[in-house]
């Protein structure tokens, strides 16, 4: 390692082929550390990810390298992976960090030099904080949203769809960016009555929905858990579902077994006196003419 980062300092053109060669993980790892001090969205979004859970292998396939690239960049430049289990440590050393250094920017002052001061500028969609933040809690579907700002796997088929994936994008993005100023703007004497006022149109809003859920008896609330445990299934799905089951030998012959004899059949494998209504026909119709 330190050979190569020896190398890496001091390298030539042939130089940089010879390493690119010797270990192509550790290369890219390097050109990808080297190209954030450029490019500061890059570095949020390799990080995020590494937050999030995802593996080397979907990361490298996200951003176009290697998986060894991806293991080297953690291991060197963000050693996060061993610690995602521990939830203080990573908002200590990696979360708090990150929204330090979102909203406190170097302004020069009036003697010349620079003083840190607040900066909540929220137009940037890859803001170091708000990735990490989402990216850790939520996870990988959570990080490929604040990443993209389109949910993955929505394509549009038809043309009639394209206005309400239209309107849903506008809809996700206002979340997201509402999400994202609501981790840093500053509450002060100006606003805090209308963080107020929000405060309390949610607490109601919450209390309209659970008591919408109480007027709900008992009985009720026992059948819709009933209802909502039984396997429904029509047609080539039901057909499917009861090929193995003992009731399905009946469920498309000419007669039909009633309640108390389709939970004798289902009970057992024996059928009983029932065998004989596998070989039950309906008559043929007959037509008006005949009649």
């Amino acid at each position: 390692m330190k050979s190569f980062l020896l190398r890496w300092r001091n390298r030539s053109a042939s130089g940089r082929d010879e390493l690119l060669h010797e270990n192509p993980g550790l290369y890219y790892a390097y050109r990808l550390h080297e190209n954030e001090a450029d490019d500061h969205e890059l570095e949020f979004m390799i990080q995020s990810r590494l937050l999030s859970g995802q593996s080397s292998e979907d990361i490298a396939n996200a951003l176009g390298t290697l998986p060894e690239a991806v293991t080297w960049y953690e291991t060197i430049f963000f050693n996060v992976i061993d610690r995602l289990e521990n939830h203080d440590w990573i908002v200590k050393h990696v979360l708090l960090p990150a929204a330090d250094r979102n909203i406190i920017q170097a302004q020069p002052g009036d003697d010349g030099t620079h003083q840190p001061a607040r900066f909540t500028i929220v137009a940037k969609p890859f803001l170091d904080w708000s990735l990490k933040w989402f990216s850790y809690f939520g996870g990988p579907v959570v990080c490929e949203w604040m990443i993209g700002g389109f949910k993955q796997g929505r394509k549009v088929t038809r043309q009639e769809d394209i206005n309400s994936f239209v309107d849903e994008h506008w809809s996700n993005t206002i979340r997201r960016r509402s999400a994202q100023a609501a981790g840093i703007f500053e509450v002060n004497k100006y606003n805090v009555m209308e963080l107020f006022h929000t405060h309390a149109q949610i607490m109601t809003l919450e209390r309209s929905t659970d008591t919408a859920e109480n007027k709900t008896t008992d009985l009720e609330h026992h059948i819709n858990h009933f209802l909502g445990g039984l396997p429904w299934a029509v047609g080539a799905a039901g057909k499917k579902q009861l090929a193995d089951l003992g009731v399905g030998e009946f469920d498309e012959s000419s007669a039909e077994l009633r309640a108390d004899e389709l939970m004798l059949v289902a009970a057992s494998d024996d059928t009983g006196d029932f065998s004989h209504l596998k070989d039950l026909e309906l008559p043929h119709p007959e037509g008006k003419e005949e009649n």
